[in-house]
């Protein structure tokens, strides 16, 4: 039986849907309300108590994604739970709407039922919203922070908080300062989630890793994080710039990776969140490139409790990048952030991703990854030396057992870094590949990264290789530890 009182905004720009929608949740039971625009839907929510938000994605002048942030700004999902209904499919704006704080996914056409269903969940966990809202504090740009930080500039803005460029007033030293939205503090869970990245960031202590200096909560009570000020651009961006990269260049980028991943599992810590997005390539005071390891967020103690699998979790994260293991709700360890690892390799190496975009919501492409299998990268990139392709497919396996330590997979990538350099680039694709070198040709068991022989790499054959000592090269740390066979 429904409650009559539950009231559902449906938006979309237009009017047939609108109209359809309307009419088959009011024989439902559910009042409705409809808005043709974001500014309209705006106007209704600060003027009327909505329930649930039924939200469209492509509108004209504001799309759904804008509007969604707006409404994040006042009413957590707690408050007003909205789901987003829309024809397009793009994992990618699945996976924006998700980080700006939209509860669930439908894809046109809409089935009834499914919709229902989910609508009843949602309602069901919406607390309401508060009788006396009170206005929340002013925090921005000019505003001093406990007499100490002055915010001077905006960085950013994210689900959860702003980030602002700042001053520490008694050094004279810029920092960034990560600020939660005052709106989300009646949310534990945000809170929590907020400070968890402060406790993460501080238990890894690296270079490598982003180096948070301060944590508290300004005078309305309203935490905030002080973090070094990074400049530079993302992985992300750089692959978007660059395509494809030369193996060396992954090496310089991976390997700093690695490290500081080794000291958060030594700190019993799991990052869970490993992508291209999160990793920097910031400028050191001298002009050189820093690989920095960002937002532990969503880090958890090897100790803690596995997860469930919800959409709020879902959005915790990027799916695709997403262990079997973390999709599935399990425990977290090393081995999640291997693969998370392996997929991001495979990216940087071949510019696409081992497990394609689907139609769908994240759960649905959870379930396809659960299922799938990863794309060979020796189809996109058929001159790599076969060890370094099986380290890395062997990553992606959905077993955690059956996948590399995070030393050996350093390993295999320092090593043919420097022994290996691709003879040609950018690189022909696969069908021209075996014309130029037809007796290079790959087995099907190399394809998928499993064959037990010895390299063979596009310069000829490579046999067993001396260690660095034997070859008079300085052993690397990682290749110390295999020898004294310690594993990270």
């Amino acid at each position: 039986m429904v409650d009559l009182r539950k009231q559902i905004l449906v938006v979309d720009d237009s009017e047939m849907n609108v109209d359809l929608l309307k009419r088959r949740l009011e024989k439902r039971g559910y009042d409705v309300l409809s808005a043709l625009s974001g500014a309209e839907a705006l106007r209704i929510i600060d003027e009327q108590p909505i329930d649930l938000v039924l939200l469209d994605v492509m509108m004209p002048e504001m799309n759904g994604v804008e509007v969604l942030r707006i409404i994040r700004t006042t009413r957590p999902s707690s408050v007003l739970p909205v789901i987003m209904a829309t024809a397009k499919s793009d994992t990618s704006d699945l996976v924006e709407a998700l980080d700006n704080g939209a509860d669930d996914y439908v894809v046109k056409p809409i089935d009834l039922e499914s919709l229902l269903a989910r609508m009843r969940v949602h309602l069901r966990n919406a607390h309401g919203a508060p009788k006396a809202p009170s206005p929340p504090p002013s925090i921005g740009i000019g505003l001093l922070l406990d007499d100490k930080y002055r915010l001077d500039a905006v960085l950013g803005h994210g689900g959860f908080g702003t980030v602002y460029r700042a001053l520490h007033l008694a050094l004279q030293k810029e920092v960034a300062v990560k600020v939660l939205h005052a709106e989300l503090l009646h949310s534990d869970e945000i809170v929590r989630r907020f400070r968890q990245e402060g406790i993460a960031a501080c238990r890894v202590r690296h270079p490598n890793a982003v180096a948070v200096i301060d944590a508290a909560n300004t005078r309305f009570g309203v935490p905030y994080l002080v973090m070094e000020l990074l400049e530079g651009i993302s992985l992300a961006d750089e692959i978007a710039r660059t395509g494809a990269m030369v193996l060396r260049r992954c090496a310089e980028i991976i390997s700093p990776v690695c490290n500081a991943l080794r000291e958060a599992h030594a700190s019993g810590l799991i990052h869970r969140d490993i992508k291209p997005a999160n990793i920097m390539l910031s400028k050191g005071q001298n002009g050189e490139e820093v690989v920095k390891v960002l937002d532990f967020g969503i880090a958890k103690l090897v100790e803690s409790q596995p997860a469930t699998v919800n959409t709020q979790n879902m959005a915790a994260g990027t799916p695709r990048y997403m262990a079997p293991e973390r999709l599935l709700g399990e425990a977290s360890h090393a081995k999640t952030d291997v693969y998370s690892l392996g997929v991001t390799l495979f990216e940087m190496l071949s510019a696409t991703h081992p497990f394609p975009k689907i139609e769908g919501t994240a759960v649905q492409q959870a379930v396809k990854q659960l299922h799938a299998t990863p794309t060979p990268l020796l189809t996109v990139r058929p001159d790599l030396p076969h060890d370094l392709v099986r380290a890395i497919m062997g990553a992606l396996s959905r077993e955690p057992k059956d996948r590399p330590m995070l030393d050996e997979l350093q390993a295999a990538v320092e090593v043919w870094a420097r022994r290996w350099k691709e003879p040609q680039w950018p690189v022909p694709e696969l069908g021209q590949y075996l014309q130029q070198t037809p007796e290079k040709a790959p087995s099907a068991s190399a394809v998928v990264g499993d064959e037990p022989t010895q390299v063979e790499a596009v310069s000829g054959e490579i046999p067993a290789q001396p260690s660095a000592l034997e070859s008079g090269e300085r052993p690397t740390h990682v290749e110390e530890q295999h020898r004294n066979g310690k594993h990270g």
